[in-house]
This record gives structure tokens, sequence and C-alpha cells, in this order.
């Protein structure tokens, strides 16, 4: 809004220019939203509290976990407000990669949403049916689809591959039907990872503030043509503005983690943790990064991956690899406090995003 009322009515005032710098634009996305989640987080809470909106606690999960049970959850609600809000303010309207970010956001968060809903009003434990919850995934991947065939990222076969992250001007073509394929379950994939992350307080969010934050800047950087020119990325018109978005999940993530670090005073639920995977996938997508997400997502991959391993050694020998799945919670099982899980886990995705920015320099 802020965009549109400079460009429409201020552009020709000199004092009001800040506002087309997308640099402006994005750390005042970042203060607001961080502003909106820490003041609306506690009466948030309060308010979780009084209608009995608490999470309920596996039985056959670690011990540590049962005084939980109650802690308020959909707390993503707070997150998905405040990005909205957020970019409806400072957002660029003109610009297809906001608007589709605002929709991708929105859509994955009324997934979510009927997820948590089920499992806490309804009393149904396992929520949205997991065929229905992949449907809709499916169906919100397929509209970014369709956006990357109608308006494309990069032009060329470029637009149809995927770009080589250790080797400057090398892709893998892969033509469009099955490049839309494994795009599809790079979306999907990276909602539901993000999803099984999101079980011990502040696991989820520290990893995500990392991995934005690195999209963040690859966004600056292939929406720059002198700076993208420089490092060997592809040049990716208008992507800049994707840093005001992202600037603005940055800004609401950090608001959350205030409330959501050990003792952990409100959950994300599904809301959040399917809605900040899909941002996440769809991104990378739009910034031509897709394999470079395994490595600064590598927790995401992990937790994603031990699970599938888990299932599928139970139903094929009847034995676990893990004590328990998620990995996270093999590692309490161990006997690692939570929080040193936590941290560890943020340290692992802290080098491993600084590698990737190394990679993109030094390749």
């Amino acid at each position: 809004m802020l965009y549109w009322i400079y460009t429409s009515y201020f552009e020709h005032i000199d004092k009001f220019s800040l506002f087309k710098y997308i640099t402006f634009r994005a750390l005042l996305a970042f203060i607001i939203s961080l502003l909106i989640v820490i003041f609306v987080g506690k009466p948030f809470i309060k308010f979780l509290r009084k209608e009995n909106v608490g999470e309920g606690i596996r039985e056959d999960g670690p011990t540590t976990h049962f005084s939980k049970k109650g802690t308020p959850t959909m707390g993503g609600v707070l997150i998905i407000g405040s990005v909205v809000i957020t970019n409806v303010l400072t957002g660029n309207f003109f610009n297809k990669f906001e608007i589709m970010l605002l929709i991708i956001t929105i859509l994955f968060g009324i997934i979510g949403f009927l997820d948590d809903y089920l499992k806490l009003a309804k009393k149904n434990k396992d929520g949205l049916a997991g065929k229905k919850k992949l449907l809709g995934q499916f169906s919100v991947a397929a509209l970014v689809m369709v956006f990357v065939y109608l308006l494309p990222t990069v032009q060329g076969k470029v637009n149809y591959s995927l770009v080589d992250p250790f080797m400057k001007n090398h892709y893998f073509y892969l033509g469009a039907i099955v490049y839309f394929i494994v795009a599809l379950f790079i979306i999907v994939g990276t909602s539901n990872a993000v999803n099984l992350t999101d079980g011990l307080d502040g696991l989820c969010i520290g990893p995500v503030i990392f991995v934005v934050s690195t999209l963040a800047i690859i966004s600056y950087l292939t929406g720059n043509v002198n700076l993208s020119n420089y490092l060997y990325l592809n040049y990716i018109p208008q992507s800049g503005e994707i840093l005001v978005f992202l600037c603005s999940v940055l800004g609401a993530s950090l608001g959350f983690l205030w409330y959501n670090f050990f003792p952990a005073q409100i959950f994300m639920g599904d809301v959040g943790s399917l809605s900040l995977g899909g941002i996440i996938g769809c991104v990378s997508i739009f910034l031509k990064q897709e394999l470079l997400l395994p490595i600064i997502g590598f927790i995401f991959l992990l937790e994603a991956v031990s699970v599938i391993l888990q299932v599928w050694s139970f139903k094929t020998t009847g034995k676990r690899i893990f004590k328990m799945a998620p990995i996270h919670h093999h590692f309490e099982k161990l006997g690692l406090a939570e929080t040193k899980v936590t941290i560890r886990f943020w340290i692992v995705t802290v080098l491993l995003c600084a590698l990737a920015l190394i990679i993109l320099k030094i390749r």
C-alpha cells in the first residue's frame, strides 16, 4: 500500500523517495512484522488459553514432554497474519512474486488451519485426513507451476532446469513435464518436512529463520543485474521484491521465537509449519536454487528422511532404526536435553547456510 501511495501521489517529492528502495521497505517489513507478533503475541496466547486451544502430547513420546500438555497451539496464525498485514503495507503489488507469495502463504495457511481446527475443536486426533492434506498441498503447488509456466522466472531452458549450485553457468535440463513433477515434490516435501521438524520448543522456527535469511540474501542478489552477473547467478527480473516478503517472514518468525523458545508459551501448529515450509520451497524454485535447498534446509530433510526410513524399516522388517522418529526425538531418547538438541540443530543450520553462500561465491 505504501509503495502504491508513493508511486501514485508522492513520487515527485524527494523526502518520500525511500519507499521506492527495496532495502528500505525490507527493513520496514522486518520491523513491522516483528512488532506485530511481539505485541499481539501475549494477548493472543491468553485468548488461546481461555478457549482451551491446547496441544495434545504423544503418549509414546519423551516423558519430559508430558508437562507441555495444554500449551496453546496454532501460533502460526500470528506468523501468517503478521506476514499478510505487513506485506499489504510494504509490498509492491505491481510485482508478480509479491502477489504469488501472498496467495501461497494464505492457501497453505488455510490447509494447516483446517488440520489444527479438526484436531482441537473437533477432537479429531488425526486432523485433516492425510490424503486430503496432500491433495490440498499438491493443488497449491500446481498453482505455482502454472505461475512458472505463464510467467517464467528465467527465459529459455533454464526455466525448466535444476541449476547446479557448484558450477557456474551449468544446469540440468529436465523439460517442462519432468521439471514440474520435481518442483511439485519440492514444494510439498519442504512443507511437510518443516512440519515434521516442529516437535521441540524453538526447534523448527530457528532453522526457518536461518534458511529464510539465506534465501533473502540470494533474492536480493538475483534481482540485481550487476551482482547476479558478478556471482554467475541467473538474473531474475523483479525477484528483488522477494526480499521484502522474506523480511516480513523473518520478522514474524523472530517475534514468534520470543514466545516459542524453551519453555514454549505457544506452539506453531500446522497452520504455521506447513505455510513456512511451502514458502521456502516456492522461493527456492522462483530463485532457481532447488539444489541449494537440501544444503540450507538439511535439518528439514534429515527430519523427513528419518520418518520415511523408520516407517519403511518397521513395515518391512518389524524393527525400528531410531528409538523414535522424527530424529529429534531419537536424540532425546538417547538422553540429550531438549534445549541441547535444539541449539545443535540450529548450529548445523547456521553452518550449512554459511557454506551455501560460500559455494555461490567461490564456484
